[in-house]
Protein backbone atom coordinates (compact mmCIF):
# COMPACT_ATOMS: atom_id res chain seq x y z
CA UNK A 1 0.00 0.00 0.00
CA UNK A 2 1.01 3.75 -1.07
CA UNK A 3 1.48 5.93 1.97
CA UNK A 4 2.10 9.72 2.04
CA UNK A 5 3.98 11.42 4.79
CA UNK A 6 3.59 14.99 5.33
CA UNK A 7 4.14 17.92 8.53
CA UNK A 8 2.14 21.25 9.49
CA UNK A 9 2.73 22.91 12.32
CA UNK A 10 1.44 20.30 15.15
CA UNK A 11 3.41 17.55 13.80
CA UNK A 12 3.87 14.54 11.17
CA UNK A 13 1.03 12.77 9.81
CA UNK A 14 0.82 9.48 7.29
CA UNK A 15 -1.98 9.38 4.88
CA UNK A 16 -3.03 5.49 2.79
CA UNK A 17 -3.40 5.97 -0.57
CA UNK A 18 -7.45 6.26 -0.20
CA UNK A 19 -6.17 9.84 1.63
CA UNK A 20 -7.47 8.57 5.37
CA UNK A 21 -5.39 9.85 7.77
CA UNK A 22 -3.33 6.19 9.46
CA UNK A 23 -1.18 7.71 11.96
CA UNK A 24 0.34 10.43 12.81
CA UNK A 25 3.23 12.14 15.53
CA UNK A 26 1.89 15.53 17.02
CA UNK A 27 4.96 17.51 18.74
CA UNK A 28 5.93 18.47 22.42
CA UNK A 29 3.85 21.84 22.95
CA UNK A 30 6.73 23.52 24.29
CA UNK A 31 8.63 22.13 21.29
CA UNK A 32 6.95 23.40 18.52
CA UNK A 33 8.63 26.47 17.38
CA UNK A 34 12.30 24.57 17.98
CA UNK A 35 10.87 21.63 15.70
CA UNK A 36 9.55 23.81 13.12
CA UNK A 37 12.88 25.68 13.03
CA UNK A 38 14.90 22.09 12.71
CA UNK A 39 12.02 21.46 9.89
CA UNK A 40 13.35 24.28 7.72
CA UNK A 41 17.45 23.53 8.32
CA UNK A 42 16.31 20.15 6.68
CA UNK A 43 17.39 18.16 9.96
CA UNK A 44 14.68 14.90 10.56
CA UNK A 45 13.15 14.75 13.90
CA UNK A 46 12.43 11.72 15.72
CA UNK A 47 8.73 11.96 15.22
CA UNK A 48 9.20 11.70 11.61
CA UNK A 49 11.38 8.52 12.17
CA UNK A 50 8.46 7.05 14.68
CA UNK A 51 6.25 7.43 11.92
CA UNK A 52 8.21 5.70 9.27
CA UNK A 53 9.08 3.26 11.69
CA UNK A 54 5.45 2.58 12.44
CA UNK A 55 4.81 1.96 8.91
CA UNK A 56 7.16 -0.82 8.29
CA UNK A 57 6.40 -2.56 11.36
CA UNK A 58 2.90 -2.82 10.37
CA UNK A 59 3.35 -3.14 6.36
CA UNK A 60 6.19 -4.84 4.97
CA UNK A 61 5.42 -4.11 1.19
CA UNK A 62 4.60 -0.20 2.28
CA UNK A 63 5.39 2.10 -0.43
CA UNK A 64 6.10 5.37 1.22
CA UNK A 65 6.13 8.92 -0.32
CA UNK A 66 7.82 11.57 1.81
CA UNK A 67 6.80 15.64 1.16
CA UNK A 68 10.33 17.12 2.33
CA UNK A 69 12.92 19.05 0.75
CA UNK A 70 15.61 17.36 2.67
CA UNK A 71 17.89 14.72 0.32
CA UNK A 72 16.76 10.52 0.15
CA UNK A 73 20.60 10.02 1.52
CA UNK A 74 19.27 11.03 4.76
CA UNK A 75 16.73 8.00 4.84
CA UNK A 76 19.22 5.34 3.95
CA UNK A 77 19.62 3.68 7.40
CA UNK A 78 15.52 3.30 7.31
CA UNK A 79 15.56 1.93 4.50
CA UNK A 80 15.12 -2.13 4.02
CA UNK A 81 15.06 -4.13 1.49
CA UNK A 82 11.06 -4.77 0.99
CA UNK A 83 10.48 -0.85 1.71
CA UNK A 84 10.24 1.79 -1.14
CA UNK A 85 11.26 5.42 0.59
CA UNK A 86 10.78 8.30 -1.90
CA UNK A 87 10.84 11.98 -1.93
CA UNK A 88 7.57 13.59 -3.48
CA UNK A 89 7.12 17.17 -3.25
CA UNK A 90 4.59 17.81 -3.26
CA UNK A 91 2.40 14.69 -3.15
CA UNK A 92 -1.34 13.92 -1.57
CA UNK A 93 -1.11 13.86 1.42
CA UNK A 94 0.56 17.04 1.26
CA UNK A 95 -2.61 18.61 -0.63
CA UNK A 96 -4.91 17.08 1.30
CA UNK A 97 -3.68 18.10 5.00
CA UNK A 98 -3.03 21.58 3.71
CA UNK A 99 -7.01 21.63 1.99
CA UNK A 100 -8.56 20.04 5.16
CA UNK A 101 -6.23 21.66 8.00
CA UNK A 102 -8.17 23.04 10.19
CA UNK A 103 -10.76 20.05 10.12
CA UNK A 104 -7.85 17.64 10.84
CA UNK A 105 -6.55 19.52 13.75
CA UNK A 106 -9.60 19.41 15.42
CA UNK A 107 -10.58 15.84 14.92
CA UNK A 108 -7.15 14.65 16.66
CA UNK A 109 -7.61 17.34 19.28
CA UNK A 110 -5.49 20.00 18.62
CA UNK A 111 -5.43 23.72 19.86
CA UNK A 112 -6.00 25.56 16.51
CA UNK A 113 -6.69 28.99 18.07
CA UNK A 114 -5.45 32.43 17.00
CA UNK A 115 -3.76 32.95 20.09
CA UNK A 116 -2.39 29.68 19.68
CA UNK A 117 -0.66 29.90 16.77
CA UNK A 118 0.50 33.32 17.01
CA UNK A 119 1.93 32.67 20.24
CA UNK A 120 3.89 29.90 17.83
CA UNK A 121 4.74 31.59 15.59
CA UNK A 122 5.90 34.65 17.57
CA UNK A 123 7.95 32.33 19.37
CA UNK A 124 9.18 31.09 15.67
CA UNK A 125 10.19 34.52 14.75
CA UNK A 126 12.52 35.01 18.06
CA UNK A 127 14.33 31.69 17.68
CA UNK A 128 15.38 32.55 13.68
CA UNK A 129 16.38 36.03 14.90
CA UNK A 130 18.66 34.70 17.82
CA UNK A 131 20.27 32.22 15.44
CA UNK A 132 20.85 34.87 12.82
CA UNK A 133 22.70 37.11 15.77
CA UNK A 134 24.63 34.11 16.76
CA UNK A 135 26.07 33.82 13.51
CA UNK A 136 30.06 34.00 13.73
CA UNK A 137 29.90 36.01 9.90
CA UNK A 138 27.73 38.81 11.76
CA UNK A 139 30.56 39.26 14.19
CA UNK A 140 33.03 39.58 11.30
CA UNK A 141 30.96 42.22 9.47
CA UNK A 142 30.89 44.42 12.47
CA UNK A 143 34.39 43.87 12.70
CA UNK A 144 35.43 44.93 8.74
CA UNK A 145 32.99 48.31 9.07
CA UNK A 146 34.47 48.49 12.37
CA UNK A 147 38.06 48.91 10.59
CA UNK A 148 36.69 50.47 7.34
CA UNK A 149 35.29 53.21 9.98
CA UNK A 150 38.87 53.34 11.69
CA UNK A 151 40.59 54.16 8.77
CA UNK A 152 38.51 56.98 7.67
CA UNK A 153 39.44 58.30 10.76
CA UNK A 154 42.15 57.81 11.69
CA UNK A 155 43.38 59.27 8.36
CA UNK A 156 41.16 62.49 9.10
CA UNK A 157 43.09 62.89 12.32
CA UNK A 158 46.37 62.09 11.14
CA UNK A 159 46.07 64.82 8.65
CA UNK A 160 44.77 67.08 11.64
CA UNK A 161 47.82 66.27 14.00
CA UNK A 162 50.40 66.50 10.98
CA UNK A 163 49.29 70.20 10.14
CA UNK A 164 49.19 71.05 14.19
CA UNK A 165 53.00 69.51 14.95
CA UNK A 166 53.97 71.15 11.96
CA UNK A 167 54.21 74.81 13.54
CA UNK A 168 56.09 72.84 17.00
CA UNK A 169 58.55 70.71 15.05
CA UNK A 170 58.19 71.38 11.01
CA UNK A 171 61.38 68.98 10.46
CA UNK A 172 58.83 65.52 11.06
CA UNK A 173 57.17 66.27 7.24
CA UNK A 174 60.22 64.24 6.53
CA UNK A 175 58.86 61.27 8.04
CA UNK A 176 56.26 59.92 5.31
CA UNK A 177 54.82 56.74 7.82
CA UNK A 178 51.81 57.51 9.68
CA UNK A 179 52.52 54.99 12.21
CA UNK A 180 55.99 56.11 12.83
CA UNK A 181 54.85 59.56 12.76
CA UNK A 182 52.52 59.06 15.36
CA UNK A 183 54.54 56.78 17.58
CA UNK A 184 57.64 58.90 17.75
CA UNK A 185 55.10 62.07 19.19
CA UNK A 186 53.32 59.29 21.68
CA UNK A 187 56.12 57.92 23.32
CA UNK A 188 58.18 61.27 23.63
CA UNK A 189 58.26 64.20 25.80
CA UNK A 190 59.32 67.24 23.01
CA UNK A 191 60.83 67.51 20.28
CA UNK A 192 64.48 67.30 21.71
CA UNK A 193 63.53 64.01 23.18
CA UNK A 194 62.57 62.57 19.85
CA UNK A 195 65.90 64.18 18.07
CA UNK A 196 67.22 62.09 20.61
CA UNK A 197 65.30 59.32 20.65
CA UNK A 198 65.52 58.68 16.80
CA UNK A 199 68.88 60.30 15.59
CA UNK A 200 68.78 58.77 12.12
CA UNK A 201 65.35 60.95 11.19
CA UNK A 202 67.00 63.92 11.41
CA UNK A 203 70.11 65.96 10.40
CA UNK A 204 70.32 68.64 12.44
CA UNK A 205 69.50 68.60 16.56
CA UNK A 206 67.58 71.99 16.39
CA UNK A 207 64.60 72.67 15.06
CA UNK A 208 63.32 75.89 13.27
CA UNK A 209 59.75 75.55 14.64
CA UNK A 210 58.21 77.67 16.99
CA UNK A 211 58.89 77.80 21.09
CA UNK A 212 55.64 76.85 22.59
CA UNK A 213 54.34 76.34 26.23
CA UNK A 214 54.21 72.96 28.13
CA UNK A 215 50.69 72.61 28.13
CA UNK A 216 50.66 72.80 24.52
CA UNK A 217 53.13 70.06 23.94
CA UNK A 218 51.06 67.86 26.93
CA UNK A 219 48.02 68.59 24.80
CA UNK A 220 49.57 67.44 21.37
CA UNK A 221 51.17 64.58 22.99
CA UNK A 222 47.87 63.68 24.61
CA UNK A 223 46.03 63.89 20.88
CA UNK A 224 48.86 61.69 19.47
CA UNK A 225 48.32 59.06 22.20
CA UNK A 226 44.89 58.67 21.52
CA UNK A 227 45.76 58.08 17.77
CA UNK A 228 48.62 55.57 18.88
CA UNK A 229 45.70 53.12 20.46
CA UNK A 230 43.57 53.48 17.79
CA UNK A 231 46.42 52.08 15.52
CA UNK A 232 46.96 49.21 17.76
CA UNK A 233 42.69 48.79 18.21
CA UNK A 234 42.91 48.72 14.48
CA UNK A 235 45.97 45.96 14.38
CA UNK A 236 44.04 43.88 16.98
CA UNK A 237 40.83 44.06 14.64
CA UNK A 238 42.42 43.10 11.88
CA UNK A 239 44.43 40.16 13.70
CA UNK A 240 40.30 39.14 14.81
CA UNK A 241 39.29 39.23 11.68
CA UNK A 242 42.34 36.54 9.89
CA UNK A 243 41.14 34.36 12.86
CA UNK A 244 37.70 34.60 12.55
CA UNK A 245 38.02 33.95 8.44
CA UNK A 246 40.08 31.06 9.47
CA UNK A 247 37.11 29.37 11.30
CA UNK A 248 34.38 30.72 8.96
CA UNK A 249 35.92 30.64 5.51
CA UNK A 250 39.99 28.99 4.99
CA UNK A 251 39.63 28.43 1.56
CA UNK A 252 38.40 32.00 0.82
CA UNK A 253 40.74 33.56 2.86
CA UNK A 254 43.41 31.73 1.59
CA UNK A 255 42.25 33.15 -2.05
CA UNK A 256 41.71 36.72 -1.16
CA UNK A 257 43.26 36.94 2.31
CA UNK A 258 41.22 37.76 5.19
CA UNK A 259 40.35 41.62 4.76
CA UNK A 260 39.26 41.04 1.08
CA UNK A 261 37.20 37.97 2.23
CA UNK A 262 35.23 39.79 5.09
CA UNK A 263 35.05 42.82 2.54
CA UNK A 264 33.18 40.31 0.10
CA UNK A 265 30.91 38.56 2.63
CA UNK A 266 29.96 41.96 4.51
CA UNK A 267 29.01 43.71 0.99
CA UNK A 268 26.30 40.59 0.62
CA UNK A 269 26.10 40.25 4.24
CA UNK A 270 26.23 36.59 5.23
CA UNK A 271 29.04 33.74 3.29
CA UNK A 272 25.76 31.56 2.91
CA UNK A 273 24.32 34.15 0.48
CA UNK A 274 27.41 34.86 -0.70
CA UNK A 275 27.86 30.81 -1.43
CA UNK A 276 24.28 31.09 -3.82
CA UNK A 277 25.85 33.89 -6.10
CA UNK A 278 27.06 33.28 -9.39
CA UNK A 279 31.03 33.86 -10.70
CA UNK A 280 29.43 36.76 -12.94
CA UNK A 281 27.60 38.85 -9.99
CA UNK A 282 31.16 38.21 -7.34
CA UNK A 283 33.26 39.92 -10.56
CA UNK A 284 31.65 43.18 -10.34
CA UNK A 285 30.50 43.28 -6.79
CA UNK A 286 30.73 46.97 -5.50
CA UNK A 287 30.75 48.50 -8.92
CA UNK A 288 26.93 48.77 -8.15
CA UNK A 289 27.51 52.60 -9.63
CA UNK A 290 29.41 51.77 -12.94
CA UNK A 291 26.79 48.95 -13.82
CA UNK A 292 24.16 51.68 -13.64
CA UNK A 293 26.10 53.89 -15.45
CA UNK A 294 26.57 51.58 -17.92
CA UNK A 295 22.76 50.73 -18.33
CA UNK A 296 21.94 54.26 -18.33
CA UNK A 297 24.47 55.89 -20.95
CA UNK A 298 25.64 52.83 -22.61
CA UNK A 299 28.96 52.96 -21.73
CA UNK A 300 31.42 49.99 -21.52
CA UNK A 301 30.54 47.71 -18.03
CA UNK A 302 33.06 47.31 -15.46
CA UNK A 303 35.42 44.25 -15.36
CA UNK A 304 35.78 44.36 -11.65
CA UNK A 305 34.54 45.82 -8.19
CA UNK A 306 35.84 44.73 -4.68
CA UNK A 307 38.12 42.14 -6.28
CA UNK A 308 40.14 44.73 -7.96
CA UNK A 309 41.74 45.05 -4.57
CA UNK A 310 43.27 41.64 -5.16
CA UNK A 311 46.92 42.20 -5.81
CA UNK A 312 46.95 39.66 -8.81
CA UNK A 313 44.06 41.69 -10.38
CA UNK A 314 45.69 44.79 -9.38
CA UNK A 315 49.16 44.44 -10.98
CA UNK A 316 47.58 42.29 -14.27
CA UNK A 317 48.67 44.20 -17.01
CA UNK A 318 45.53 46.05 -18.11
CA UNK A 319 44.68 43.93 -21.41
CA UNK A 320 44.77 40.71 -18.91
CA UNK A 321 43.04 42.26 -16.37
CA UNK A 322 39.44 41.37 -17.38
CA UNK A 323 40.71 37.55 -17.52
CA UNK A 324 42.26 37.36 -14.34
CA UNK A 325 39.47 38.86 -13.07
CA UNK A 326 36.85 36.42 -14.05
CA UNK A 327 39.21 33.29 -13.16
CA UNK A 328 39.06 34.96 -10.00
CA UNK A 329 35.87 35.27 -9.51
CA UNK A 330 35.34 31.45 -10.40
CA UNK A 331 37.47 30.37 -8.28
CA UNK A 332 36.28 32.53 -5.18
CA UNK A 333 32.50 30.82 -6.11
CA UNK A 334 34.35 27.64 -5.72
CA UNK A 335 36.03 28.39 -2.08
CA UNK A 336 33.09 29.85 -1.01
CA UNK A 337 31.10 26.71 -1.69
CA UNK A 338 33.55 24.64 -0.26
CA UNK A 339 33.56 26.73 3.37
CA UNK A 340 29.44 26.43 3.37
CA UNK A 341 28.85 23.33 2.16
CA UNK A 342 31.42 21.23 3.19
CA UNK A 343 34.13 23.13 5.61
CA UNK A 344 37.36 21.66 4.28
CA UNK A 345 39.92 23.31 3.38
CA UNK A 346 41.86 22.67 -0.40
CA UNK A 347 45.14 24.52 -0.91
CA UNK A 348 44.76 23.83 -4.32
CA UNK A 349 42.04 26.31 -5.25
CA UNK A 350 44.72 29.09 -4.33
CA UNK A 351 47.31 27.57 -6.01
CA UNK A 352 45.14 26.24 -8.82
CA UNK A 353 44.40 30.54 -9.71
CA UNK A 354 47.85 31.47 -8.99
CA UNK A 355 48.83 28.94 -11.83
CA UNK A 356 45.96 30.10 -15.01
CA UNK A 357 47.67 34.31 -13.73
CA UNK A 358 51.10 32.67 -14.76
CA UNK A 359 49.17 30.79 -17.75
CA UNK A 360 47.01 34.02 -18.92
CA UNK A 361 50.33 36.59 -18.68
CA UNK A 362 52.33 33.73 -21.16
CA UNK A 363 49.74 33.44 -23.30
CA UNK A 364 49.17 37.50 -23.83
CA UNK A 365 51.73 39.15 -23.62
CA UNK A 366 51.00 42.10 -25.47
CA UNK A 367 47.48 43.68 -26.08
CA UNK A 368 45.78 42.14 -29.29
CA UNK A 369 43.86 44.62 -31.41
CA UNK A 370 40.19 43.80 -31.35
CA UNK A 371 36.94 45.12 -33.73
CA UNK A 372 36.11 47.02 -31.33
CA UNK A 373 39.34 48.56 -31.01
CA UNK A 374 40.05 48.75 -34.91
CA UNK A 375 36.77 50.34 -35.52
CA UNK A 376 37.99 53.08 -33.00
CA UNK A 377 40.99 53.62 -34.21
CA UNK A 378 39.33 54.38 -37.92
CA UNK A 379 36.91 56.40 -36.11
CA UNK A 380 39.84 58.88 -34.42
CA UNK A 381 41.19 58.94 -37.79
CA UNK A 382 38.39 60.14 -39.72
CA UNK A 383 37.92 62.58 -37.09
CA UNK A 384 41.32 64.17 -37.06
CA UNK A 385 41.08 64.34 -41.06
CA UNK A 386 38.31 66.11 -40.58
CA UNK A 387 39.47 68.55 -37.96
CA UNK A 388 41.86 69.44 -40.54
CA UNK A 389 41.94 73.18 -42.18
CA UNK A 390 40.85 72.51 -45.73
CA UNK A 391 41.84 74.45 -48.95
CA UNK A 392 39.13 76.46 -49.92
CA UNK A 393 37.35 75.10 -53.28
CA UNK A 394 35.43 77.33 -54.94
CA UNK A 395 32.32 75.92 -56.44
CA UNK A 396 32.17 75.48 -60.69
CA UNK A 397 30.22 78.83 -61.79
CA UNK A 398 32.78 81.05 -59.21
CA UNK A 399 35.59 79.15 -61.24
CA UNK A 400 33.33 80.08 -64.58
CA UNK A 401 33.28 83.26 -63.73
CA UNK A 402 37.01 84.30 -62.82
CA UNK A 403 37.66 82.37 -66.41
CA UNK A 404 35.31 84.66 -68.11
CA UNK A 405 36.88 87.77 -66.51
CA UNK A 406 40.40 87.04 -67.34
CA UNK A 407 39.20 87.14 -71.01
Amino acid sequence: MEYYITQCIAGFFCFNENLDLSNYKLFKEEEIADNLLKIEENEILSEEIELINDIIANDNEAEIFIETTKRLSQYKNLKESEISIEIKTPNKGGDYLRENLESILDSIGFNTSREKLSEIYEKLAILKIKKSSQEEDKLLIQAINSVDDLDESISKLIERIRDWYTVYFPEMDTITNNETYIKMIAESENREDIIKNYPEHFKSTFSAGADIEDEDILMLKSFASSLYALQNSRAELEDYIDKKMEDIAPNLRDLLGASLGAKLIAHIGSIKQLATYPASVIQIMGAEKAIFRHLKTGERPPKHGLIFQHPQVRGAKWWNRGKVARTLALKITLAVRKDVFSGEYDPNIARDFLEKVEKIEKENPFPKKTKQRRTKERENEKANRKGKPKKYKGNKKNKKNKKKRRK
